[in-house]
């Protein structure tokens, strides 16, 4: 596999977990994702929603669940699903930068 293959399919990978960390606050199925980065053990998804009435982009950051978050009766077979920490939002593809140096500068900081 060449060098670029094998980067093409890791950011395929992050896209493809991003999107379940998406499923969880229910995002539409038609957002795309823009940028999807994992700070740690945060990720962090850049997206763009066309249709929506408050903010066409949005940065949310995820992380999964630690072992005092999980509930007693947690069934191993299913897995963990992502918990939302915090978001931003705009209204331009320009702030995407912006808002994803803060989002990365917060699961830094956690």
């Amino acid at each position: 596999m060449t060098a670029a293959a094998r980067a093409a399919r890791i950011a395929q990978l992050r896209k493809n977990i991003a999107r379940r960390a998406l499923d969880v606050v229910k995002a539409p199925a038609d957002t795309r994702i823009i940028d999807a980065r994992l700070i740690g053990t945060v990720l962090v998804v850049a997206t763009e929603q066309s249709g929506s009435r408050w903010a066409s982009v949005l940065v949310e950051t995820f992380r999964l669940p630690a072992a005092d978050d999980i509930d007693l009766r947690y069934d191993e077979a299913e897995p963990p699903r992502w918990i939302p920490l915090a978001g931003w939002s705009g209204h331009s593809a320009d702030e995407v930068p912006s808002m994803l140096a803060e989002a990365t500068a917060y699961a830094q900081s956690i």
